[in-house]
């Protein structure tokens, strides 16, 4: 049951760790944005796909690291599902704690900004590469606002059920 909650985690980190290979230097991303580009579009200036090609990398360590925040997230929550099972089929519903704790958000923000920062160790030992403290806090930021939008979503869904279906809300009826 562990490995069937945590099974994402591990594969995301793998895809991670392949990312933070030679074969994904900025030199080899920018050379098949170039390929593809001069394909497609024929000729461009090669300093828009430099600028592109460094806007889509940032993007990529954002998004790769709010992928693995939320992963490790919904692993620690599901992990703690299985184990109060019982507890949670309750009859009067579900609480905030139920969808989103502190306790999760906490361990999956701090569990990224170790992978992140591990990552760059290694990527500082590549002739390729280099190892930078601006990813690991881009990482962490993208980390951060995955917890951020899933706080919120915990918070909608708590609203949606405290709303009676079919009656307006309290500020509607005053009118």
């Amino acid at each position: 049951m562990l490995l069937r909650r945590w099974w994402p985690v591990g594969l995301w980190l793998f895809v991670l760790r392949l990312e933070s290979t030679d074969y994904a230097a900025s030199s080899n991303t920018l050379g098949l944005m170039y390929g593809i580009s001069r394909a497609i579009f024929g000729g461009i200036d090669p300093t828009v796909l430099a600028v592109l090609n460094e806007v889509l990398r940032k993007s990529g360590h954002f998004m790769g690291y709010a992928i693995l925040s939320f992963l490790v997230f919904r692993a620690l929550k599901y992990t703690q599902r299985d184990r109060l099972r019982l507890v949670l089929q309750r009859r009067w519903g579900i609480f905030f704690r139920d969808l989103w704790r502190w306790d999760w958000a906490l361990i999956a923000v701090l569990f990224t900004f170790t992978a992140a920062a591990l990552d760059e160790l290694h990527q500082a030992t590549l002739a390729s590469r280099s190892g930078s403290w601006h990813d690991v806090a881009l990482d962490t930021a993208g980390a951060i606002a995955m917890q951020l939008l899933l706080y919120a979503r915990a918070a909608h869904t708590m609203h949606l059920q405290r709303t009676p279906t079919g009656k307006p809300h309290r500020e509607l009826e005053t009118r």
